[in-house]
C-alpha cells in the first residue's frame, strides 16, 4: 500500500522510535511484530464510525485480522464510543485509541488509512464522500445509500479520489452464494424463468412524538443530513429508524441490498439494471409486492416478508436463504453435486469480506463488493420502493439512472438535505 505517512517503511518506523528514546526497550515486541502480527509499520491504520449494533460485529471482524490497527472510534453516543474504545485497546493491548463524537475530526487525521462506516443508512454517503476526499479507503455497511443520487455520488467520489471502497454485502465473500450464482450463470437451471426476492417491508412515514434527549447522545449530529425531528427512543432502540421513510429504505434496502446484488451476480447484469418496475397486489400475487423486468425479458419479483432469493429455470431451481449464513436448496437435488468446469464462468473468489478489503487496500485493486456493485443493487431496491409508493408502473433508464418521461417519479431520485451535509 502506498501510505500517506511520510515514511511508511519498517526502517523509517524504527528510526522514529529510536529518535524518540535512545533506550532499546521502548521498541516493543508489539511494534516489531510477531509471527502472528505484522510490525506496526506494515499494519493498516483504521477508524470506525458508528461502532454500535452492526458496527460492533464489523469492528470485531476487523480486529480479528492482525493487519488492522484501529486508532480511533467515533459515535454520537458517548457510551457506545467508550465501549468501542475499550474493545480496541484491549485487543491491541495499548491505550492508543482516540474517541470522537464528530466524525469530521477523525477524518482529518493523516495517520488513518481507512475507515469503517456502520452508521444509519442516511449517513453512509455523506460520510463516505468526505472520507474519500480526505484520502481514506472506505468499508461501508449496506445499504449504500438513502437515495438513488447518493448511491452514484459514492461511486463518483471513490473514482475521483482513487479510493478502495468496499460495501458490506458479505455474500460476495461467501462460497455457497458464489456456487449458487455460478450454477445460474453457467446455465445449470436452463433458461431463467423468473427470480423471486424476499425482503422486509417498505418503510412508512415516521409518526413518533417527542421525548427528552439522553445526556449521552448528540441528537443534532445523529440527524445530520435528514430533516429535523424531535428525539424519540423508538428511533434508536433496535434500529427503529429502519422502519421510517425519512431515514431508510426499510426492510427492502436492508435485506434487498444483499439479495438484489446476488441476482445481478447470477444473471451477469452487474453493468446494468432492470428497465421496468411495477407494483403488484400481494393478495393476488402470493405476497409479491413489486415486479421488475430486465431488457432481455427476465422477470424478477420482490415479496414480503422474506430473507431469501430463488432462481427458477426451465430445468431446476435454487433457493438461497441468507439469514446469518447462505443455505442452498436445490431442485433437483442433484444440482448440489454439480461442478464448474475450467472453461466455464468462474465468479470472483473471496472467502472473507474484511480480509478482502484489507488485501485491496494493499494492492489497490477493486474489492469483491466494489462500490459500483453496491450502487446498482441499492438502486434496484429504491426504484421498487418508489413504484410501490406511487402505485403505478415505471420505466427505468439504467444508463441515465432516471425514470423515463416521469417527472413525478424523478422527484424521488434525491431528497432535501440539511446544510452542511450535501454531497
Amino acid at each position: 500500500m502506498q501510505s500517506r505517512r511520510s515514511d511508511p517503511t519498517r526502517r523509517g518506523f524504527l528510526c522514529r522510535v529510536a529518535t524518540a528514546a535512545a533506550a532499546p526497550y521502548v521498541i516493543t515486541s508489539s511494534a516489531l511484530g510477531t509471527a502472528e502480527r505484522p510490525p506496526a509499520s506494515e499494519r493498516i491504520t483504521m477508524g470506525i464510525i458508528g461502532p454500535g449494533g452492526r458496527g460492533r460485529a464489523v469492528l470485531g471482524a476487523f480486529l480479528a485480522d492482525p493487519r488492522s490497527q484501529f486508532l480511533a472510534a467515533c459515535d454520537v453516543d458517548s457510551q457506545r464510543c467508550a465501549h468501542a474504545k475499550n474493545t480496541i485497546n484491549q485487543k491491541h493491548q495499548n491505550t492508543d485509541c482516540a474517541e470522537y463524537r464528530d466524525f469530521r475530526e477523525l477524518l482529518q487525521r493523516a495517520d488513518v488509512d481507512a475507515v469503517v462506516i456502520a452508521t444509519q443508512d442516511f449517513w453512509h454517503v455523506p460520510m463516505a464522500v468526505l472520507a474519500c476526499k480526505h484520502g481514506k479507503d472506505v468499508y461501508c455497511e449496506k445499504p449504500l445509500s438513502l437515495t438513488i443520487r447518493e448511491a452514484r455520488d459514492a461511486v463518483t467520489a471513490a473514482r475521483r479520489y482513487e479510493r478502495v471502497f468496499q460495501v458490506g454485502t458479505q455474500n460476495r465473500s461467501n462460497a455457497n452464494a458464489r456456487f449458487g450464482c455460478e450454477l445460474v450463470r453457467n446455465g445449470r437451471l436452463g433458461d431463467v424463468r423468473f427470480i423471486e426476492v424476499g425482503t422486509g417491508p417498505t418503510p412508512t412515514p415516521c409518526h413518533l412524538g417527542a421525548e427528552p434527549v439522553p445526556d449521552v447522545l448528540d441528537w443534532e449530529l445523529w440527524l445530520g443530513p435528514v430533516p429535523y425531528r424531535p428525539y424519540h427512543s423508538g428511533l434508536i432502540k433496535g434500529r427503529g429508524w429502519n422502519h421510517y421513510r425519512e431515514f431508510s429504505g426499510g426492510g427492502v434496502t436492508d435485506v434487498g441490498a444483499h439479495l438484489f446484488d446476488l441476482a445481478q451476480w447470477a444473471l451477469g447484469t452487474e453493468d446494468t439494471m432492470p428497465v421496468e418496475v411495477w407494483p403488484l397486489d400481494p393478495a393476488k400475487h402470493q405476497g409479491r409486492r413489486v415486479a421488475y423486468r430486465y431488457a432481455d425479458g427476465t422477470i424478477m419479483y420482490r415479496r414480503t416478508p422474506g430473507d431469501d432469493i430463488k432462481f427458477v429455470g426451465t430445468r431446476g431451481s435454487i433457493d438461497m436463504v441468507t439469514c446469518a449464513w447462505v443455505n442452498l436448496s436445490f431442485a433437483p437435488k442433484e444440482l448440489a453435486r454439480e461442478t464448474i468446469g475450467p472453461d466455464e464462468v468462474h465468479l470472483r473468489h473471496s472467502e472473507n469480506h474484511m480480509a478482502n478489503f484489507l488485501d485491496c487496500v494493499r494492492s489497490r485493486e477493486k474489492p469483491a463488493a466494489d462500490v459500483e456493485l453496491g450502487c446498482r443493487a441499492v438502486i434496484i431496491c429504491h426504484i421498487g420502493n418508489i413504484a410501490q409508493w406511487l402505485g403505478r408502473p415505471l420505466k427505468w433508464d439504467p444508463a441515465k439512472e432516471e425514470f423515463v418521461g416521469d417527472d413525478e417519479a424523478n422527484l424521488w431520485l434525491a431528497r432535501a438535505t440539511r446544510e452542511p451535509w450535501r454531497t
